[in-house]
């Protein structure tokens, strides 16, 4: 599945519950839902074990969310991150590229709107490292548990139900290794993600 087409369908993932919450917030006005697209960079730490140093480069990527409130100051969040990166690994000769996917649920907590509306939140992840057709090195596909946190600011253009999203992400979980003891640090790394996009609230 390209990248791309990887998001499409976690946007279709979140947008669905969002329409059904949605219907059910009609009859109940406490009940407040969103979804939001973003464009992300992401950049992963530098990390060394057992010998062995991993250097991934940096690249952009998306996200797709859903949101929802249950009270004026808590919610949560799913969501499904994407990216594609390479990490170069000590004594490979070429590095791996793959398609990182990260599928997250996280406890959302904001304070009230003056011009933004501050958030923070934090989760656990399912990270999923998918080896490219052409830059793979044909190793298999890995997953991994991992810790998300984050913070940003919601800022409405208008009027309450559309605006912009800015926040910082990070997602802790253990280096890749694809089930090969060559490439096995068996060390954590921080991968962060700054993104920006917009959200819609019904």
């Amino acid at each position: 599945m390209s990248f791309w087409k990887s998001l499409v369908s976690g946007l279709f993932v979140c947008a669905v519950p969002a329409l059904l919450v949605s219907q059910a917030a009609a009859q109940n006005p406490l009940k407040n839902d969103d979804i939001a697209v973003s464009g992300l960079y992401e950049m992963t730490q530098t990390v060394s074990g057992n010998g062995i140093t991993v250097h991934p480069n940096k690249a952009a990527g998306g996200q797709a969310a859903f949101r929802h409130t249950y009270h004026p100051w808590l919610g949560f969040e799913a969501a499904y991150t994407a990216t594609r990166y390479t990490d170069m690994y000590t004594g490979q000769p070429f590095g791996i590229q793959h398609n990182q996917h990260e599928f997250s649920a996280s406890y959302l907590v904001h304070g009230p709107t003056i011009l933004v509306q501050p958030f923070a939140l934090g989760g656990i992840s399912a990270v999923v490292f998918s080896p490219s057709l052409n830059g793979g090195q044909h190793v298999t596909w890995q997953a991994r548990p991992g810790i998300n946190f984050g913070a940003g600011v919601n800022v409405p253009l208008l009027t309450s139900h559309i605006g912009i999203r800015v926040q910082y992400r990070g997602v802790y979980y253990k280096t890749p290794d694809f089930d090969r003891a060559d490439l096995k640090t068996n060390v954590n790394r921080l991968t962060s993600e700054p993104m920006a996009g917009l959200y819609i609230k019904f």
